[in-house]
């Protein structure tokens, strides 16, 4: 216990002064007038005394991750056949299947290197330039001569020749020897299509259409790169070679045998069945 004498304002304030950190209990005795009695009982700081402070916490070591491994991408998926093998026509089969007819036979032109494509689109009625445009050379025109030769001797019905307005196209329809063509911008290649029309659409519409009964149809077009199943296969085609189509008459159409050039002689020889 300890006593202070003095008012007891002074006795809180000395309280307070003596250490920021101290307790203690004050008591003030008297009046306000006079000397007060102020008695009190207070904690002595420890020298040097100062705030706790919380230790720091022991460094631990991090945990351990394992490294992340990237799996291999997966191998890439083969594209799907462009004719499905379980419908593809060949051989004996093929050409029995062609006599009954029903089918568009879609032909890339012959060899076409005389003259090259110039800028159709800023000349008017530019199907009727070849001098504008790549041609026929003498193979291309042999080529198309043995195909029509060949469907002739095999006795494969043929209504109808349509091409497109190329002239390497048109050339090729009256070289298979059919008699007059058909001539439509419908399966022209891209690099003719006029703006606003939709070379693609009215290529497959003229794929879907139904031949006469007991017929079959020539289309004579180009190479064509297309998002449609149905016509992947036109991508590769070779010069002069023909895709056979069977319309299914519900507006598809899908490919069943390809005929490159040199397998018409093979066709021609086969026995018959």
């Amino acid at each position: 216990m300890t006593t202070f004498y003095g008012t007891a304002t002074t006795c809180i304030c000395l309280l307070i002064s003596l250490h920021p950190l101290q307790e203690g209990v004050c008591q003030a005795v008297g009046t306000n007038t006079g000397t007060a009695t102020v008695t009190g009982t207070l904690q002595a700081p420890a020298p040097n005394s100062q705030a706790p402070v919380n230790p720091a916490p022991a460094a631990t070591a991090p945990p351990q991750v394992p490294p992340q491994v990237t799996p291999p991408p997966p191998p890439p998926q083969p594209a799907p056949p462009v004719i499905a093998p379980e419908k593809e026509l060949k051989g004996i089969a093929l050409v029995q299947a062609l006599r009954r007819g029903g089918f568009n036979l879609y032909m890339r032109h012959g060899q076409a290197l005389v003259g090259q494509d110039g800028n159709f689109l800023q000349t008017p009625f530019w199907w009727e330039n070849c001098a504008l445009q790549r041609n026929l050379s003498d193979l291309g025109k042999e080529q198309a001569r043995k195909v029509g030769e060949a469907l002739r001797e095999l006795k494969i019905p043929i209504d109808k020749v349509v091409t497109a307005q190329f002239c390497r196209t048109r050339e090729t329809g009256h070289a298979l020897g059919f008699g007059p063509v058909e001539v439509t911008e419908d399966i022209n290649h891209q690099i003719g299509q006029r703006q606003g029309f939709d070379i693609n659409a009215a290529r497959f519409k003229r794929l879907a259409e139904v031949p006469p009964k007991g017929m079959n149809v020539i289309l004579v077009s180009h190479t064509h790169g297309t998002a449609r199943a149905e016509e992947r296969i036109m991508g590769g085609l070779q010069e002069g070679e023909m895709v056979v189509y069977q319309p299914d008459g519900k507006g598809g159409s899908e490919p069943l045998a390809r005929i490159p050039v040199q397998d018409w002689s093979v066709l021609t020889k086969l026995p018959e069945q």
